[in-house]
């Protein structure tokens, strides 16, 4: 099974949004399982270490914090396709257009989000972390 992540779940740990972060944890914690390959977009790396260093200040540290997520997570490309299929798209966010491109380009089975509502025209499906753990 191929799950496409969204930033906010890996940002959720990374942040330790309280709110939201024992879900994403354990989302994580799947990747554990044979069948289960997760995926984040070229795109979603930059936005991640972008936010994560406002935080934390220490790109060296950052930087660390991604390595170690790259070790459960793999990255879906960002080409000239998915650009001009979200260029040439009706999505009114670009960068969830970009986001749904990547997913549909590694042919995920599911794109996991806190944002539903920004990927309703999805050619994958989308679901929400809480649905992803109650499914799986």
């Amino acid at each position: 099974m191929t799950i496409f992540l969204d930033s906010n779940i890996i940002l959720d740990i990374f942040l330790n949004n309280k709110d939201f972060y024992d879900e994403s944890k354990k989302i994580l914690s799947l990747a554990d399982l044979d069948n289960i390959d997760y995926f984040i977009s070229a795109a979603s790396i930059t936005d991640i270490f972008y936010i994560l260093n406002k935080h934390i200040k220490n790109p060296d540290e950052v930087k660390n914090h991604l390595k170690s997520l790259l070790k459960i997570v793999s990255i879906a490309g960002i080409d000239e396709s998915c650009i001009r299929n979200a260029l040439d798209s009706s999505w009114k966010d670009f960068e969830d257009a970009v986001q749904h491109e990547a997913s549909v380009q590694i042919r995920a089975d599911y794109l996991v989000t806190r944002n539903t509502s920004d990927f309703k025209s999805s050619f994958v499906e989308v679901i929400t972390p809480a649905d992803f753990l109650k499914r799986f």
